[in-house]
């Protein structure tokens, strides 16, 4: 509401000030125009010769009638010179350089004012930072029949939102083992998304991306109740004020790409990770951890009724210039390795979500599964 009612003060205070100047200037050309111009002097043209006939003499005295008395002479002095001009009304000369001097000071004037106006307005992205951004994405149905994966980005062109809020970026994986997994991951990401767009910021953008993600659950559980088992995973991020917070619940995947390196930053809730630890405490031999056959089975996902499992950082990570964040599906990581996932981002942001298309569908997969990416590149203020 700031931001709309300067817009219109600095459009009401031009509006008045041409109305001041189309005012002055109509006042100066009615003065220019009433000001009289001096008559010129009668042009006289020279009269035809007469056609005299030489044989005739003039009369000695001109005809008179007899019946008309002749007039007074007026009193003349014989002393008084004869006027140069003739009588009548005298116009004075007119110097218009006044007027021409009245207008330029009148348009200068305008200007200094108008310049005035305008550096009092301040533009929209100065009221709050704002992080420029490059963005690359990808969403392929891959070799199923219908597409389960769903993706928002928040508008990055709308100034205001990116200074208060940030950026946000979602990739949902519907569970395409259970009912309606296209449906959740859309609830998911729609919720996300709006909630991010119409809630006031706390301040605090990793507390506001965790309530989005059990808004998210809520939703989708009731969208589930009395149709059975189904959910979604989520990954999802906020760049805000060079920072990055991050939450994910499932096995979507967010990566930090940084300096010719990559590095997952969040932990995928399967129980493959539980076989893996209880591996690492000695509890089971790493080859029964790695052939288990329910390795791939999700211990946590959105849907699943109270969210007990979310994987967030509880500090925000710094970005530095040229950071990327890479959100992910399995159907990307489960095809291509880190290498090679590393060698698609040498290019632009979306160049690079094309070559990691390129490269999963060069793989021929009969099953491959949907896939979605996403890549935000940060670029610092001062770039």
């Amino acid at each position: 509401m700031t931001r709309m009612a300067g817009t219109t003060k600095g459009k009401t205070a031009r509006s008045l000030l041409l109305v001041f100047l189309a005012v002055i200037c109509g006042g100066c050309l009615r003065v220019y125009a009433s000001t009289p111009e001096p008559e010129p002097a009668p042009s006289i043209e020279p009269s035809a010769e007469s056609d005299v006939d030489p044989s005739v003499e003039p009369s000695a005295e001109p005809d008179v009638d007899p019946s008309v008395e002749p007039s007074e002479e007026s009193d003349v002095d014989p002393s008084a010179e004869p006027s140069a001009e003739p009588d009548g009304p005298s116009n004075p000369p007119v110097n218009y350089w006044w007027a021409f001097l009245l207008g330029g000071g009148v348009l200068i004037l305008g200007g200094v004012v108008f310049a005035a106006v305008q550096s009092r307005r301040k533009p929209a992205a100065a009221q709050a930072p704002v992080y420029p951004v490059l963005i690359g994405n990808t969403h392929h149905i891959g070799a199923r029949e219908s597409q389960q994966d769903s993706f928002v980005l928040s508008d990055i062109s709308n100034t205001e939102l990116c200074g208060r809020k940030g950026i946000l970026g979602v990739v949902a994986d519907g569970m395409g083992g259970m009912a309606d997994g296209a449906e959740a991951s859309a609830i998911i990401s729609q919720t996300m998304l709006q909630y991010f767009n119409e809630i006031e910021a706390s301040g605090h953008p990793g507390l506001d991306l965790l309530n989005m993600v059990f808004a998210a659950n809520d939703n989708v559980n009731r969208f589930m109740s009395g149709r059975g088992q189904g959910g979604s995973t989520v990954a999802a991020v906020i760049l805000h004020d060079g920072m990055l917070y991050w939450a994910a619940v499932g096995d979507s995947r967010i990566y930090l790409i940084r300096g010719g390196a990559v590095m997952q930053v969040n932990r995928e809730h399967t129980y493959a990770a539980d076989l893996d630890e209880k591996a690492a405490m000695g509890e089971i031999t790493w080859e029964a951890a790695a052939s288990n056959p329910k390795r791939a089975a999700l211990t946590s996902y959105l849907g699943i009724g109270k969210l007990e499992k979310v994987d967030r950082n509880a500090r925000p990570a710094q970005l530095l210039d040229g950071d990327r964040v890479l959100l992910m599906s399995d159907g990307v990581f489960g095809v291509l390795t880190d290498e090679e996932i590393l060698e698609a981002m040498m290019y632009a942001p979306q160049e690079s979500a094309a070559v990691l298309q390129e490269m999963i569908l060069a793989k021929q997969n009969p099953n491959q599964d949907n896939f979605t990416a996403i890549i935000i590149e940060y670029r610092s203020v001062s770039q």
